[in-house]
């Protein structure tokens, strides 16, 4: 007979020099020297901003977030709703951006993210579908937390943002999908106890607060998304047809875990339609169950260009004003892209989109961006404000970086008769 073995790969050095390596050779982003973090609230170099309540850290959060949105114009609040976020100088708010990610280490994939020599690149653990194979829940929040160390120590250097687009839990059911090795697999129980674990790991900070955020994660693409081109209709005109058991039972726990379980700060809903309606429009998907039963405390992202497909290539609306206004009526909050910057001015002026209904959309926004300490000015004085590069690939993490194939590889092993198993004899069939 053939026995399972674990297999656990020794750990080296040598391994994480050259997953940072390998980050430095193939990052086309860079930054030549090390700079200083993104914040608002710099009170120290502009005492003013003291007077404004959304700088007072003693306030309540929604206090904070509706002293804030009640002093901007409808321009400056628009300037919020995508991920290359505006600044706003007379109120000490500088430009933001939203995307980043962090599948299984902080990535230069999206341009809140940059490596130079300070930080070549970060501890990269292996692909996500690997670790989920070890079963362990305990692992996914353990590698969540040395993630989330390296992010907010790359963003105390401007190398990184505090908004991350990670995990990816859609249902990986066909291996012609090209992105299923980001997925924990085909599973919808393992997929769901690695969202909400990885979740707790990026997002949990070590003060013990929940409503403070050590970065934010993002659960995507939501939801019924797993095909990019199959006879002839790819992702961005693909429309999944789909039942309300095999909703509930398959595309749908991932993402109810990430929000229930791990009280995840977003969730980005995808390219294709359900049943005939683009996700990022649908008012039933995002505010009715996202928002409305399994209350989610964050915002809702679109994936990129999202909006902008569901006019142009779904052509769902007749106007990009009504692809605009339908979006944030069925509960879009930030849009990957730069159509909702461009057309939502024009759907409030045009009565399509109350301009309460964006005030909604940036409070979601702000209010993520404050639990993650960005308004509450200088973050060197902050809880994470001492990490730093040297808290990037250290050998702390590294010791981490076996424990995924260690756990969740296994080999076939060939006892008395080699004739029984894997791998196949030379001999006999030469």
């Amino acid at each position: 007979m053939a026995s399972v073995i674990n297999s656990a790969p020794k750990v080296t050095v040598f391994l994480c020099f050259l997953s940072c390596f390998s980050h430095f050779l193939s990052s086309p982003k860079w930054v030549l020297a090390q700079s200083s973090p993104v914040f608002a609230c710099n009170v120290e170099n502009n005492p003013t901003l003291g007077q404004f309540g959304f700088c007072n850290t003693s306030l309540e959060t929604a206090a904070r977030v509706a002293d804030l949105v009640k002093r901007l114009t409808l321009e400056e609040k628009i300037g919020f709703l995508v991920n290359s976020a505006s600044s706003v100088s007379r109120l000490g708010i500088p430009k933001y951006e939203w995307w980043s990610e962090a599948l299984h280490g902080v990535s230069y994939v999206g341009p809140g993210t940059h490596f130079n020599s300070i930080v070549p690149g970060a501890t990269s653990f292996p692909q996500v579908i690997l670790t989920a194979a070890s079963f362990n829940a305990s692992l996914f929040e353990a590698i969540g937390k040395v993630v989330s160390t390296e992010a907010r120590a790359m963003y105390n250097v401007g190398l990184a943002g505090l908004t991350f687009w990670s995990p990816n839990v859609n249902i990986f059911r066909d291996p012609r999908w090209g992105r299923g090795q980001e997925t924990p697999g085909e599973d919808p129980l393992l997929s769901s106890k690695y969202a909400s674990a990885y979740v707790r790991g990026l997002q949990q900070g070590d003060d013990g607060s929940p409503d403070r955020l050590k970065v934010a994660a993002c659960c995507k693409h939501y939801t019924a998304y797993d095909l990019d081109n199959w006879k002839g209709v790819d992702r961005l005109h693909f429309n999944a047809v789909v039942t309300k058991q095999d909703m509930d039972d398959t595309f749908q726990p991932p993402f109810k875990s990430c929000v229930i379980d791990g009280n995840v700060a977003s969730v980005m809903c995808s390219f294709n339609q359900v049943n005939g309606k683009p996700t990022c429009a649908d008012p039933d998907l995002l505010s009715g169950i996202v928002r409305g039963e399994w209350k989610l405390n964050g915002y809702i992202v679109s994936d990129c260009d999202s909006v902008d497909v569901f006019y142009n290539s779904q052509h769902y609306t007749k106007t990009p004003e009504e692809a605009a206004a339908k979006a944030i009526l069925a509960g879009l909050d930030l849009n990957c892209g730069s159509f909702l910057g461009q057309h939502t001015e024009a759907a409030v002026k045009g009565g399509l989109v109350d301009e309460s209904a964006v005030d909604k959309a940036v409070s979601n926004n702000f209010a993520t961006l404050m639990r993650l300490g960005f308004f509450d000015g200088n973050p060197s004085k902050a809880i994470y404000g001492k990490l730093g590069p040297k808290d990037v690939c250290t050998s702390e993490h590294k010791r981490w970086l076996g424990k995924p194939p260690g756990k969740g590889s296994c080999y076939l092993r060939i006892a008395k008769d080699p004739y029984l198993c894997l791998p196949l004899p030379s001999k006999p069939w030469q």
